[in-house]
Order: C-alpha cells, then structure tokens, then sequence
C-alpha cells in the first residue's frame, strides 16, 4: 500500500511564551491558526514557585481546568491552590489531582498557588478554536510589593535625582490614585474608583511572602535607565508613533501595553532616560492610549 502525506495533522513546535515570569513558559496552542473547522485550544503551563493567575473573567465557550502534580507521579499533588469561581467569588480549595469544569459564562479566577513544594502541571482545555475573554471587572489586574514606597511625583523626582513628566490628559474620569516607587521603577495606579488591594500570601512556610492584590484601571510605570544601559525597545508588537517618537503597541492576554522611551535626560546627578508602560484594560482605544502618551512626552 502506498504511503501518504500525513504532514498537515502534524503541528511541530506550538507556541510558547512566558505569560507568569519568571516562571517557566508554557505551550499554547489554538486550532484556529491550523484547523478552523475544529473547536478546541489547550494552554500547559509547568509551574516552580507560588504564583497568581489571572483576575476575573468569563469565555463563551466550555473549558477544563486540569490541576497536577510532579511530573514523575500526576497523583502526587505536593501543594495548595485557591480556585475563585462565580460573581460572589466563591474560594475553593484545590489539594489534590483534580479536573475542574468551566461552563461557559461562569465567572472564574484568580487562581491563586499558595503552596508549591515540587513542580506541578496546570492544563487549561478550551472548547473553542479561538482564546476569547468578557472581563467581569473592567481594569488592570496586577500585584505590588509591600514594601513598596508610596509617594508623590515630587519626592519621587527627589529620590531618583531627575525630573519626572507627569500625564496631562487621562481618560474621562480617570485620576491617578496612588503612586509607589521600588527600586528605579514608579508606578502610577489610575482608576475612576478608590482602589481595594488586598493582601495574598505566597509561598511554603519555608519561605512564604506576601504582596498586594488590586485591580485598577490604568497603569503607568517608569523605569529609569541609566546611561550606558541603552536597552531600546525590544518588546514584540506593532509599531505606534507617540508624537516625533515611536512605541509599540503589544496586545497581551489580559491586556494591553503601549511601551516607548522617552529623550535622555542630563542632570548634575544623573544621566538617562526613562521607559515608560501604560498598562489598561485591552477595551481601551489605541486613540486613548496614545494621547495619555503624547500627554507625558509634550
């Protein structure tokens, strides 16, 4: 009997992309991108260390949740996950090799690994030939360190020794809540509402930490480069022009990002220049996104 071409059911190398850094990258795959006419995705992630996934959302299809131990022994589950589902966020208690079905609609996530004691498996199955999303919160979900410094643009300007732009325009009914500075990075948490954080804690007892847990609308990071460090802009993504300079726009999973440099700056103190992030809901214009820009760079 002759051979035949069996090549085109053979999908080598699906993509794979770190989305939790720095935790290991994980497989995605979609079958809109190989076989249209079939309904299903699936996303493996192998997870290391405690982490926080995700913030409220729902798909209009049906998926599994598939939570696994090591990967010598799938039954050996060494660890503790917090799985929120429904719109009153109900917790529960993930300790054991377990498959969770998610009816389309149903509100899911955080999910949150308290407790990660050796490597685990985490397989998302979606019934569906294309990764969609409705978030049930509207925003920017993210984390903060505890010993975060909160402050003003003023003393931030102080601290790193250079002056700070601030946004003139943000969109309607936005303000800028709370600003925190770590390290050479500030951060600018934007919402039309007062900000919840929360406190989560990660990790063993060995060596458990806790950080904050918010969800605003807006986000907009700098991050100071000293001269000498030129990293220019290596993000993958589609270029935008934010007044004479040029940025890119990348489109996450869970949001989207508009990321540019802005000119170097020279002080008695210091020399360099800043890169600056803003974070939103993927719901936001790119018109929006681009004028808060050009509000900081003018």
């Amino acid at each position: 009997m002759a051979e035949k071409d069996y090549s085109k059911y053979i999908i080598r190398e699906p993509l794979a992309f770190n989305i939790f850094p720095p935790y290991k990258p994980r497989m995605l795959f979609d079958s809109a991108n190989h076989f249209p006419e079939m309904g299903f995705g699936i996303r493996y992630t192998y997870l290391i260390s405690p982490i926080e996934m995700e913030r409220p959302h729902a798909h209009d299809f049906d998926q599994f949740f598939c939570f696994m131990g090591t990967p010598e022994d799938m039954q050996v589950f060494d660890g503790e996950v917090e799985l929120y589902l429904g719109e009153e966020e109900t917790k529960n208690i993930i300790d054991c090799t377990t498959v969770v079905y998610i009816p389309k609609g149903m509100i899911h996530c955080p999910i949150i690994w308290k407790r990660v004691s050796q490597p685990m498996m985490f397989i998302n199955i979606v019934l569906s030939s294309q990764y969609t999303r409705t978030v049930a919160h509207e925003g920017f979900h993210n984390t903060l360190e505890l010993d975060a410094k909160e402050v003003s643009i003023k003393e931030a300007g102080n601290i790193l020794g250079v002056a700070i732009p601030e946004p003139a325009y943000l969109p309607d009914g936005y303000k800028v809540q709370e600003i925190y500075l770590q390290d050479n990075r500030l951060r600018l948490l934007i919402s039309d509402e007062h900000l919840m954080k929360r406190k989560i804690t990660i990790g063993d007892a060995t060596g458990a930490r806790q950080r904050y847990a918010f969800e605003s609308k807006m986000e907009i990071s700098y991050r100071w480069l000293p001269e000498g460090k030129p990293e220019g802009l290596k993000e993958a993504g589609v270029p935008v022009t934010i007044g004479k300079g040029q940025g890119i726009r990348a489109d996450r999973e869970i949001n989207a990002e508009l990321i540019w440099l802005l000119p170097q700056q020279t002080t008695p103190e210091r020399k360099g220049q800043f890169e600056i992030v803003i974070y939103a809901s993927k719901s936001m214009t790119q018109d929006e996104l681009v004028k808060t820009a050009e509000s900081i760079v003018s």
